[in-house]
């Protein structure tokens, strides 16, 4: 079994390959004095029976999806009989649905073109779960191993979804710490951007928060939950989210916020360096399911 790192996933790929017991391929890569990429395979010869391209499309999506369909193209072309794709983080995911007239389904789009020619894909926590619906994709949740990690920094907590899209993230991590969940109600103007929050059901007085989603991009919309939260009387607000983008000054928001800990799993090309931030590990949840694959 080979692994071809993507530029985004190299560090990561070191830690996977350990724990597969698999092979690391030599990928040399330049750029064209025109600016057009070339990578190459070094060290995969004719025959492999199984090579996994792995890479995480955050930063530089764009170069990044390239990037992984030029390692794909390249296993195919030079003689592997299965390809596993790994791509914790695929870009371009939020825009699942036709929001505005005349915009396209850009999340259908990157499906597509990297689907083609894999015996299975796996991505972390996908925004939107039902676009891998008849695609050979596996979603793997995470969200526990993250409440897991949240824990050590709450007492008599409550997981809470900031909307209904991230409720199933938050009972699935609930579930599998037999903790309280719930989800609040945010409307969101699709014009403006603005965003309201609503109550639901559960109590969050006097407890500490676990706030569960899959992005944190600038942050506003988390910062904004947790206000809201803290309004309701609770102690303490932890975040556990997937993808940790932190862009357009999401720290500041998230500290203003009173958020004390946010904790991130380790699926990008780069770690934020920061005393909030804490990072869990899940290239053991990632072996787990390249080893499935290849059972069946």
């Amino acid at each position: 079994m080979l692994i071809a790192p993507g530029s985004n996933f190299t560090r990561q790929s070191l830690e996977l390959a350990r724990l597969l017991g698999a092979e690391l391929i030599d990928v040399e890569r330049k750029i064209f004095p025109d600016g057009e990429m070339y990578v190459r395979l070094k060290s995969l010869t004719g025959g492999a029976e199984t090579v996994i391209v792995a890479n995480s499309m955050y930063p530089n999506q764009d170069s990044s999806l390239l990037e992984t369909l030029l390692l794909l193209n390249a296993a195919q072309k030079n003689g592997a009989k299965s390809i596993i794709l790994v791509t914790p983080y695929l870009a371009y995911m939020r825009q699942d649905k036709i929001f505005l007239q005349g915009e396209p389904v850009s999340a259908e789009v990157v499906l597509n073109i990297l689907s083609h020619g894999i015996k299975k894909g796996v991505v972390v926590d996908v925004h939107n779960p039902s676009l891998l619906e008849g695609k050979p994709w596996i979603n793997l949740l995470v969200s526990d191993i993250l409440v897991e990690g949240a824990l050590k920094h709450v007492s008599k907590p409550v997981v809470i979804a900031p909307d209904k899209g991230a409720l199933e993230r938050a009972k699935y991590a609930a579930a599998k710490h037999g903790l309280d969940f719930d989800y609040l109600i945010k409307e969101r103007d699709r014009v403006t951007g603005e965003v309201s929050i609503k109550p639901r059901s559960i109590s969050v007085e006097n407890r500490d928060v676990v706030i569960v989603d899959d992005i944190i991009s600038t942050g506003g919309t988390l910062a904004e939950a947790a206000r809201f939260l803290i309004s309701q009387g609770a102690r303490r607000v932890v975040v556990a989210a997937t993808h940790g983008l932190l862009v357009g000054g999401a720290l500041r928001k998230i500290r203003d916020a009173g958020i004390s800990r946010v904790v991130l799993a380790d699926t990008l090309g780069l770690i934020h360096e920061d005393p909030i931030l804490e990072y869990v590990n899940i290239a053991p949840r990632l072996r787990e399911a390249v080893e499935e694959v290849l059972r069946r």
